[in-house]
């Protein structure tokens, strides 16, 4: 996440434009997902991050939170808990070839 956030109403905005940009598909998996199971990603995030449009993808949940990005480790746990990934998680983690 960017250091400033979008208000709530851009940020809406913003996430439709991505999916759709993204042809309403995982960037990662290709899969096809709805605009309310997608995740808007950013490639850089904290202080190197920004919410311009060259800066975020649509990813499925399962991609997003398999990605190998210390500040997604929080999402692990209930990845888990809700079947999303499975125990064995740490070999399907994948480095964003964009770094």
């Amino acid at each position: 996440m960017p250091r400033k956030r979008l208000d709530k109403e851009l940020w809406a905005e913003r996430r439709i434009q991505v999916w759709e940009r993204d042809s309403r598909k995982c960037t990662r998996c290709k899969i096809d997902i709805t605009i309310d199971r997608c995740h808007i990603d950013h490639i850089k995030s904290g202080l190197l991050g920004t919410n311009k449009l060259e800066n975020l993808r649509t990813l499925c949940s399962r991609c997003h939170v398999l990605r190998a990005d210390i500040r997604h480790q929080g999402m692990i746990a209930k990845a888990l808990q809700q079947g999303i990934i499975e125990v064995g998680w740490r070999n399907h983690v994948w480095e964003d070839e964009t770094r």
